[in-house]
């Protein structure tokens, strides 16, 4: 039935963006109306807010964009909500997509040099080599290694964090040097010890044993925890979680609030929640990682994956029957679990509870690349879904389409 054009207009305003985004294709007058009830309406917002869980939001909008915390982008902001929605749907159907593989190789500066970490921010790459280079590539041209940086010593990790007015790198080395870059200059502007850094936003932290230093868009301020080693850290804004050498797995949230007459170089913690979860004391952990919003997951000496979720009791799961490889990297990314393996081939799971993992390769999206192993895993959005593959002197760049 046909209806006047201004009954339309009022249909459109009250139907799910989902729907609209369809309707588009139906005529030219359609195309036009609903692009711009979408450009104005609070929809993707509400679906957002209806269909993604609340504790995968800061590791999706940090995705879309790492300087502006997602509870101050408006509600209006159709494109910012409407890409969040967007990235929550591929990763969702992510094991079942097709996907485009590009591949850019390390510029060497010595022969025996090889890629040792790899981050993503935006659009940028950024690769560190045992050389102490990093190589910063930007997606909309791969071909090069546009600039770079030379922090001398083997680099173990690099992190970003950026607000609206500045774009920093920080990076850490084998001994425990960190240094940090001016990303519009490539000039160091300060430098540091500690065994291990992360970064939210415009949030920076780095660790030295049990004390976290906090800087960024804050003044650097520092708190010393009352546990011991602290081997892996994760942040989310001003909240960290942290679990160390004895297995405290410990929730902390900073108060940021200054205090002009304060000339104190510590700054306070609001919450602290402490839970201890001990990996069984025979089993020898090669590698720890916590990721968004609360898994610790450790890789054994002898090739084991182990999970402990929110602190809970650690479950170990022997993969490589199954996989026929070693875990060499590990990334979670809301449900998706990623491994990369020493046999080089990259597995990716959607995972619905992580207390209860399948690792079925039926169910499972397996990416066969390289014969070595897989170095790092990184995800990021340019135009598309990207996954980040580092090997040991060559990157690839898997589109999900």
């Amino acid at each position: 039935m046909f209806f006047p054009w201004e009954i339309w207009d009022n249909i459109f305003i009250h139907a799910d963006p989902v729907t609209l985004t369809n309707l588009k294709t139906v005529c030219k007058y359609w195309n036009e109306t609903i692009s711009n009830v979408l450009k104005i309406s609070t929809s993707w917002h509400k679906l957002c807010k209806s269909e993604i869980p609340e504790q995968f939001w800061t590791t999706l909008c940090e995705t879309i964009n790492p300087s502006k915390f997602h509870s101050n982008i408006h509600a209006s902001n159709a494109e910012y909500w409407m890409l969040m929605y967007k990235l929550w749907m591929k990763c969702k159907n992510m094991t079942k997509c097709s996907s485009q593989v590009n591949s850019l190789e390390l510029m060497k500066s010595h022969l025996s040099e090889h890629i040792s970490c790899v981050t993503t921010s935006g659009n940028l790459i950024a690769v560190g080599t045992s050389e102490g280079f990093i190589h910063f590539y930007d997606m909309s041209d791969l071909s090069a290694s546009k600039r770079y940086v030379d922090h001398v010593a083997y680099l173990k990790s690099i992190n970003f964090f950026s607000d609206d007015k500045s774009f920093t790198c920080i990076c850490r080395c084998i001994n425990d040097n960190i240094s940090v870059w001016d990303m519009k200059t490539l000039k160091k502007i300060n430098s540091t010890r500690g065994g291990l850094i992360c970064t939210s936003y415009n949030f920076c932290y780095t660790v030295r044993q049990s004390l976290v230093t906090i800087e960024g868009s804050v003044e650097r301020k520092s708190h010393r925890f009352g546990y011991d080693k602290i081997v892996a850290i994760c942040a989310d804004n001003n909240k960290v979680i942290f679990y160390t050498e004895s297995g405290y797995y410990v929730q902390a949230t900073f108060d940021m609030k200054t205090n002009e007459n304060s000339v104190s170089d510590s700054v306070s913690v609001n919450e602290e929640t402490c839970i201890r979860t001990c990996v069984h004391p025979h089993i020898r952990i090669r590698h720890y990682y916590i990721f968004r919003p609360n898994i610790i997951v450790c890789i054994t000496v002898d090739g084991k994956l182990g999970f402990s979720i929110q602190g809970q009791e650690w479950k170990i799961y022997n993969i490589f029957p199954i996989l026929h490889g070693v875990p060499t990297a590990v990334l979670i990314y809301t449900n998706l679990l990623i491994l990369g393996l020493d046999s080089g081939n990259v597995h990716i799971f959607y995972i619905k509870d992580f207390a209860t993992i399948e690792f079925d390769k039926t169910r499972s999206k397996t990416l066969i690349l390289e014969s070595t192993g897989v170095v790092s895993l990184n995800i990021m959005v340019y135009t598309e879904l990207c996954l980040i593959v580092g090997y040991h002197t060559k990157i690839y760049v898997i589109t999900f389409i």
